[in-house]
């Protein structure tokens, strides 16, 4: 979507084309961020925040992205239902920037394979994520994965933020944000590789 000044004059005017492309183009991707944090109640976190965005949006002054934006008020209101402890996300950050590395066995001391991963069968990424074995074994760990992480993880790979954007969203820096996406990617890719070794996922 192009965010230019005509298209945000429409949204403010309440332009139902407008509205509804915008609704259509971040809905799922909102709703994926909220449940992340609230569970089964992310439709409903999710349907407060857009009320609320476009009540804001006469104020909408463009410094972020519409994406980033919406993102963090998705996350406040996703806050504000389980009246959410902001400090359970810098306790779950500074968790997981301290323990040690996933798979970090596999490795030696100069970051080559002790232990390589196993030759995969599928073409693609999207070719191992069709198996809807292993898709419900990735859903589940990407909500066992530390909050931190996980929602790194949701703001880059699933909404496409910017490092410095997912780092001001979640109170940190940008290497720290790296560092979180890092560990996230490796537990994922974890049970990615458990599958194709044929272990059970």
């Amino acid at each position: 979507m192009q965010e230019d000044e005509a298209f945000i004059r429409r949204l403010v005017a309440r332009d139902q084309a407008a509205c509804r492309q915008l609704v259509r183009q971040h809905h799922g991707r909102l709703v994926a961020v909220a449940r992340s944090l609230v569970g089964q109640a992310a439709e409903d976190v999710v349907q407060d925040a857009w009320l609320q965005a476009f009540r804001a949006l006469p104020r909408f002054e463009g410094r972020s992205t519409l994406n980033t934006w919406l993102t963090r008020i998705v996350l406040n209101a996703a806050y504000s239902h389980h009246r959410y402890d902001r400090s359970r996300l810098t306790q779950s950050l500074d968790a997981v920037l301290e323990e040690g590395m996933p798979m970090a066995e596999r490795f030696d001391r100069w970051g080559h394979w002790n232990d390589p991963l196993a030759s995969w069968t599928a073409d693609t990424p999207e070719d191992i994520l069709g198996r809807e074995q292993l898709a419900r074994r990735l859903q589940q760990k990407v909500q066992e994965l530390p909050e931190a992480q996980r929602l790194a993880w949701l703001l880059r790979d699933q909404s496409g933020l910017e490092f410095a954007e997912i780092a001001e969203t979640l109170g940190t820096t940008p290497a720290n944000v790296r560092v979180l996406l890092h560990r996230a990617r490796l537990r994922l890719m974890e049970i990615i590789n458990q599958f194709e070794e044929g272990a059970s996922c």
